[in-house]
């Protein structure tokens, strides 16, 4: 397994992007990318304690809960903490956010918000989400879906599917994915020294 990551500041934007990836021992592996929300205060620090909360509970129970339930519950630790930590700095905070866990030949995933993963299998580079947005017209779109400290649905959505060697599965934010092409994250050489627009943030895992 190769695994290479990259988040950088936009041109105009801070980046309120966060990241994590964890090898473990037997071919496993979890990875974490959260966008924090720019219309609310401290979008960078609900992406970063999203990330460490999520990255954390996974590493710590991985084996004693079943895959699902084990990336399910990673998000409500990760809404506590951010209702949490809400109270505290006295403002409203929030981040869209994708997990995905990998075990040898099999990946498990679950996203909430517009975080994207794709797998590319060399033939085909397949969307493993769809956005959780809401377009409110005059281009302007809303998250329907995020950890904002509120509590999470029930049907937090979840997917699994077999992989192979030499699979790569991508991870990004929109403010990569919106300025470039899927096919050209695949041929990024990291790390990248090329500026965007707004702040971009990409997980690579070569399976």
């Amino acid at each position: 397994m190769e695994i290479n990551s990259f988040s950088i500041e936009g041109i105009h934007y801070s980046n309120e992007d966060s990241l994590s990836v964890r090898q473990m021992a037997d071919n496993k592996a979890v990875a974490v990318l959260a966008d924090g929300m720019g219309g609310l205060t401290f979008g960078k620090e609900a992406a970063d304690l999203i990330v460490n909360t999520i990255t954390t509970f996974v590493c710590e129970h991985i084996g004693k809960l079943s895959v699902r339930d084990l990336l399910s519950k990673a998000l409500e630790h990760a809404d506590e903490a951010i209702a949490q930590k809400s109270v505290e700095v006295h403002s409203k905070m929030g981040a869209a956010v994708a997990i995905a866990f990998v075990d040898g030949n099999d990946i498990h995933y679950t996203w909430l918000g517009n975080v994207r993963i794709y797998l590319s299998d060399h033939n085909e580079i397949m969307p493993l989400t769809t956005d959780h947005m809401l377009d409110v017209g005059y281009g302007k779109h809303l998250l329907t879906r995020c950890i904002k400290g509120a509590g999470l649905r029930t049907d937090v959505p979840y997917q699994n599917r077999k992989v192979k060697a030499g699979d790569i599965l991508l991870l990004c934010t929109d403010g990569l994915y919106k300025q470039i092409k899927v096919n050209q994250m695949l041929d990024i050489t990291l790390p990248t020294n090329k500026k965007y627009e707004d702040d971009a943030s990409l997980i690579k895992i070569v399976l």
